[in-house]
């Protein structure tokens, strides 16, 4: 439990990038989008450039916010320079690695220019015809790559100065290592990894038989969800936006088009919905709509502390601003899938119900796009809704879509709310919540030194009446990652159970005030 809740420490700053990344691709998406239409309106060519390079920016932060997790982990020593160069290294090793032994059968979705990373020109038979790119492995690769760099790291630590080969240094050691291994890591990978494509098409082939199923649009949509967590989208949305797996239809003038994106593109464009199309995308109006306000105000309820909540609020309102007009649904599920796995599972089902839902209603608000990027898409924003509302063969979808997203914002800020004050641990009443709420009583001096106990989502701050009580030791043997002093109090980084932790505390400060009053 400390290891993954240090981990949800580490990546809490990449994440915020994530969600900067996509706040700036949005802006860019807003500006430039040709079915919005607000580009005819801007008469600025500095507007509109300022507009396209923060979509720039804006799309590498969010395609390869893997590698900043990979940095980002690689520095939890201190921010050693050794480590993160060693780490880069050894991502470029891991991913020249995938495009040598890659299966070239696999389908093109598979691979993706990570980096600008290819091979165009060999002596080999099996890459000589076309440009090569790696394997799109996700956060994956750089979690394999970021553990390698970590062991090699403190490896090449415990070296000898005066080994066999004393011109290498430690920090060689470390680079050499890193390199070496990641690039056997990156081989390993390239031959199992079928295995898994082999899976995601399984469930694509399912799904496909009949896309009118809700079930089979349930399974997509929580597929959809585990894969977008991973950097792993593509398997699933370019079949099914892009090619003929999610539908094919004729024009007027005979133009064939094939993938839900892009028959609804086309449609939108000719005015001819036939009302079966959307149907991949509409759940993503409602999780921007509803479910992401209802869970960011659902956890900023949980803070305890009045100055902290009144810190954060600027911030949870630029938060549910930014999910309206372009999308922070990827970053939130980062967050809860490191925070609270279990969160993130019943999420993910919650998500996939919703799927079949909209399907058994007959609902479909699709997504319009002139490209084809499956990370970085930016399906479901608050503009693009009301845009639809001058097609009046969409007024049905689009009050069942607002009705819905009511509904979600009240079943995820309370459901929210469920989860970290009674489900965030020990959910089958086995006695953990009893033995931690004992133990940090017991590290803290017992109850009766506890002047005040104020918790959040993450942390747990016990203000004491006699610092020197507390046991700092037996608070980390629980699986603490971080203890912190201030005039607040202790601060204990405890990850998803402190709400639950504060609240037994608090009811054991009542229990002792009723005993004295009897008492007196």
């Amino acid at each position: 439990m400390r290891y993954w809740h240090s981990l949800f420490t580490l990546l809490k700053y990449p994440i915020t990038l994530v969600f900067i990344g996509m706040f700036m691709l949005g802006i860019g998406n807003i500006v430039a989008n040709p079915y919005l239409g607000i580009s005819s309106y801007i008469q600025s060519e500095w507007i509109i450039a300022i507009a396209e390079m923060a979509s720039r920016i804006g799309q590498f932060l969010v395609v390869n916010f893997p590698v900043l997790f990979l940095i980002r982990i690689t520095t939890r020593k201190g921010g050693n320079a050794t480590s993160i160069t060693s780490a880069i290294a050894g991502y470029i090793a891991f991913l020249v690695g995938t495009i040598f032994f890659a299966n070239k059968t696999l389908p093109s979705n598979a691979f993706s220019s990570i980096l600008g990373i290819s091979v165009s020109s060999s002596t080999l038979p099996n890459l000589a015809q076309s440009t090569n790119l790696p394997l799109q492995t996700g956060i994956i690769g750089t979690f394999v790559v970021s553990f390698i760099t970590l062991w090699a790291f403190n490896s090449s630590n415990k070296k000898s100065e005066y080994a066999l080969f004393p011109m290498i240094t430690k920090e060689i050691s470390c680079f050499v290592r890193t390199v070496f291994f990641s690039l056997l890591a990156g081989i390993g990978i390239a031959l199992i990894w079928p295995y898994f494509i082999a899976f995601i098409q399984r469930i694509i082939h399912f799904i496909e038989r009949d896309t009118t199923n809700p079930i089979n649009l349930g399974l997509y949509g929580v597929t959809e969800r585990i894969l977008s967590v991973l950097n792993l989208p593509a398997l699933i949305r370019q079949p099914f936006w892009y090619s003929t797996s999610g539908g094919s239809w004729v024009s007027t003038i005979g133009t064939s088009v094939s993938g839900d994106a892009s028959i609804w593109t086309a449609q939108l464009s000719a005015n001819a919905f036939t009302g079966m199309n959307g149907r991949f995308v509409t759940p993503h109006y409602i999780l921007n709509l509803g479910m992401v306000p209802g869970m960011v105000l659902g956890l900023y309820s949980l803070y305890s502390d009045k100055l902290e909540k009144k810190k954060r609020r600027s911030f949870v309102f630029f938060v549910i601003i930014v999910s309206l007009f372009t999308g922070s649904l990827l970053p939130l599920e980062l967050m809860i899938f490191f925070l609270a796995p279990l969160l993130f599972i019943i999420h993910t089902l919650i998500s996939g119900a919703l799927y079949s839902l909209l399907q058994i209603l007959g609902v479909y608000l699709g997504y319009a796009t002139n490209g084809t990027s499956y990370i970085s898409a930016m399906p479901g924003t608050i503009l693009e809704l009301i845009n639809y509302f001058r097609y009046p063969s969409l007024q049905r979808s689009l009050a069942f879509v607002l009705g819905i997203s009511v509904i979600m914002f009240f079943l995820y800020y309370f459901g929210t709310r469920l989860y970290f004050r009674y489900m965030a641990v020990d959910l089958f009443k086995t006695g953990i919540r009893e033995e931690m709420i004992e133990k940090v009583i017991k590290a803290a001096g017992g109850i009766e030194n506890i002047r005040m106990v104020n918790s959040s989502i993450t942390d747990l701050t016990l203000a004491l009446h006699d610092l020197n009580k507390f046991d700092a030791l037996q608070i980390k043997r629980m699986g603490t990652y971080r203890i912190t002093e201030s005039k607040a109090g202790f601060h204990i980084s405890i990850g998803s159970p402190s709400i639950m932790i504060a609240r037994g505390i608090e009811n054991e400060k009542r229990s002792l005030k009723r005993e004295i009053k009897e008492t007196n």
